[in-house]
C-alpha cells in the first residue's frame, strides 16, 4: 500500500483500474494474476459483520447447485435471469474450492465471518508486487474518447489528477447508505453507480433493495447495527408488539416479514422478536457465528434468551445498480462491474442469503478474465482534460429522510412522486442525489409489487415481468412526465440536469 499523496499517475498509466476496495475489488486483484493493476478506496477498506451470515450460508449449503438455482429463480420472481443463474450456480463449487487454495484457509480452514474472509484476502493483496493500493482516494470522473474509457479523474483530498487507463472496474457498493440503517455491511451511497451513470452507462432494476427484516432497533450512534442471523429465523418466526400482541409472520419470506415489520412501526407500534423457543435447544446456538451473535446482544445490554429482541427492517443489500453481464462488461467500451453496484441478472427481484457473496466470488473470476482478455492498450494523453465535477455525497444528509420515505419496504406513488421531486433539484449537482432519483423513477415506474419491491397502491405482481432501464440523459424528461401525469404543474420548473 502506498501513501496517496506520494502517487505518480504518471507511472501507472495504462493499468486498470479498480474502483472499491471491499470484496469484490479485492478479488477481482487477486484473480489479475501478475498483471498490474490498481485498487483504490475511497475510505477505509472495511467489511462488518452484520448477522447475514453470508459466508455461513454458503458454506452450509447442503444441496445440489441446482437446487440453490431453482431457489433464486423462485425468489427472482420472473426476473432473474436462467443464464446467469445456472453459470453462477454451476460454478458455486469451483470457485469456492478455488477460494480455499490460497495458503492461509488451506493451512487454518475456512473463517468464521465474512470480514475475516476479507482481512485475509487483503492481507494476501497486500503482499502482491503488481497491485497498487492507493487508499483514501475516490473515484470521481470517467474520461470517454468516442465513446470508449480513456481516463480516471482521482480525488484524494483536494488533489485531483487524471490517471490515463483504458479499463475501469467498477467493484463498490450500493445505494443503502442513503437509508441510514447503520447496517454494517450498508454505509455506501451508490458511488460507482452515479459516476457510471453521468458517463453515460445504463444502470437497471434500481428500485430494488432487499431489506433485512430483523435488524436490533436500538440507538447505535457511532456504532454499527447488526441483525438477527437467518438460522435463528428462517424455520419458525414469533413476533409481538409493545403490548405482548403475537403479529402472524407465517408463511412469510424475508421480504414479507420486511414489510409485516415496517408497517407496524409505520402506525406507531414497536416490533420485537422472540428467539426463547430457538434458544431452548442446545444443538440450535452451537456455532461460533451464534456466540458472537450473542456477545453482539450482550454489548448493548439484550439478552435473546431471556427477552425478545426490539426489531425493524434495514436496508441490507442494493440488488439494481450498473448492468453488466456476468463477465461484468458494462453498456460502455472499457467499463466493467463487479459486486453490489453491478446489476448481472442473478438476482432478480429479490436476493437470497448468502447469494450476494457468491456472485462477487464468481463473477470477480470471471470479470479478471475478460479484461486480460479484451482490453487494449490505446493509450491517449489526457492530462490536459478539465474534469467537470458533481459534489460526491454532499447532499446525503438531506436525503435521508426522503429515501426512508419513499424507498422502504412498503412504497405508496405520493410519496414516491413527493420526495422525487425535490430530490431532482440537486441530481444534476449530487451524485447521492442522482442515485436516490434513480432508484425513484425505477420505483414510480414499476406499478405492481414484486419480490422486494411493494407497492400498498399497486399489491398485485403485474402478468408480465419486466426490466426497468435508465440512462442519465433520460431522466429529466421522465421527471416532467411523472408531474404531468399527475398535473404537478409546480414540478416543470425543475432544474433537473
Amino acid at each position: 500500500m502506498v501513501a496517496a499523496h506520494t502517487v505518480n499517475l504518471e507511472k501507472l498509466r495504462g493499468q486498470p483500474l479498480i474502483v472499491g476496495a471491499g470484496i469484490a475489488g479485492v478479488l477481482v486483484a487477486l484473480h489479475m494474476n501478475d498483471a498490474p493493476c490498481i485498487l483504490i478506496a475511497g475510505r477505509e477498506p472495511q467489511v462488518t459483520d452484520t448477522g447475514a451470515d453470508s459466508l455461513f450460508s454458503l458454506l452450509k449449503e447442503t444441496g445440489s447447485p441446482a437446487e440453490r438455482a431453482a431457489r433464486t429463480l423462485r425468489a427472482g420472481k420472473g426476473l432473474a435471469r436462467l443464464d446467469v443463474v445456472q453459470c453462477i450456480m454451476g460454478r458455486m463449487d469451483q470457485a469456492l474450492t478455488g477460494l480455499a487454495q490460497f495458503d492461509f484457509i488451506r493451512t487454518h480452514g475456512w473463517p468464521d465471518t465474512e470480514s475475516a474472509l476479507y482481512a485475509i484476502l487483503f492481507g494476501i493483496l497486500a503482499k502482491r508486487k503488481n497491485v497498487t493500493i492507493i487508499p483514501a482516494t475516490a473515484l470521481r470522473q470517467l474520461v470517454l474518447v468516442e465513446g470508449h474509457v480513456r481516463g480516471a479523474v482521482l480525488a484524494t483530498g483536494d488533489r485531483i489528477g487524471i490517471l490515463d487507463t483504458n479499463v475501469v472496474i467498477m467493484a463498490g457498493s450500493g445505494a443503502c447508505g442513503l437509508f441510514g440503517d447503520d447496517l454494517g455491511s450498508s454505509h455506501g451511497t451508490g458511488a460507482c453507480m452515479a459516476i457510471a451513470a453521468r458517463a453515460g452507462a445504463t444502470l437497471c432494476d434500481m428500485e430494488f433493495v432487499r431489506f433485512d427484516p430483523f435488524a436490533l432497533s436500538i440507538e447505535t450512534t457511532g456504532k454499527t447495527s447488526f441483525a438477527v442471523p437467518p438460522l435463528l429465523w428462517e424455520e419458525s418466526v414469533s413476533l409481538l408488539n409493545e403490548s405482548g400482541h403475537r403479529l402472524d409472520g407465517t408463511g412469510k419470506d424475508s421480504d414479507g416479514l420486511a414489510r409485516l415489520v415496517q408497517q407496524n412501526k409505520d402506525t406507531g407500534h414497536s416490533v420485537f422478536l422472540d428467539l426463547s423457543k430457538q434458544f431452548s435447544g442446545q444443538s440450535v446456538v452451537a456455532g461460533d457465528h451464534l456466540d458472537r451473535f450473542l456477545k453482539q446482544c450482550g454489548n448493548v445490554g439484550l439478552d435473546p434468551r431471556k427477552e425478545a429482541l426490539p426489531v425493524k427492517a434495514a436496508a441490507a443489500f442494493h440488488i439494481g445498480g450498473i448492468m453488466a453481464d456476468i463477465a461484468g462488461r458494462t453498456s460502455i467500451a472499457g467499463l466493467w462491474a463487479c459486486g453490489e453496484c453491478a446489476s448481472t441478472g442473478l438476482h432478480g427481484a429479490s436476493a437470497l442469503p448468502g447469494n450476494a457473496l457468491l456472485e462477487m466470488i464468481v463473477c470477480s473470476e470471471m470479470v479478471a478474465e475478460s479484461v486480460l482478455n479484451e482490453s487494449k492498450n490505446m493509450q491517449i494523453d489526457v492530462s490536459m482534460i478539465t474534469p467537470d465535477l458533481s459534489v460526491p455525497n454532499g447532499a446525503e444528509g438531506m436525503l435521508r429522510p426522503f429515501v426512508k420515505m419513499a424507498l422502504g419496504p412498503v412504497r405508496e406513488g405520493a410519496s414516491l412522486r413527493q420526495a422525487l421531486f425535490r430530490v431532482s433539484r440537486l441530481a444534476s449537482c449530487d451524485d447521492a442525489a442522482l442515485v436516490a432519483q434513480m432508484m425513484m423513477i425505477s420505483a414510480c415506474q414499476r406499478e405492481e409489487s414484486r419480490g422486494a419491491h411493494f407497492r400498498s397502491d399497486f399489491t398485485a405482481e403485474a402478468s408480465v415481468a419486466h426490466h426497468t432501464e435508465l440512462c442519465e440523459k433520460s431522466l429529466a424528461a421522465m421527471v416532467r412526465s411523472i408531474a404531468y401525469n399527475v398535473h404537478d404543474l409546480n414540478t416543470m420548473d425543475l432544474q433537473t440536469h
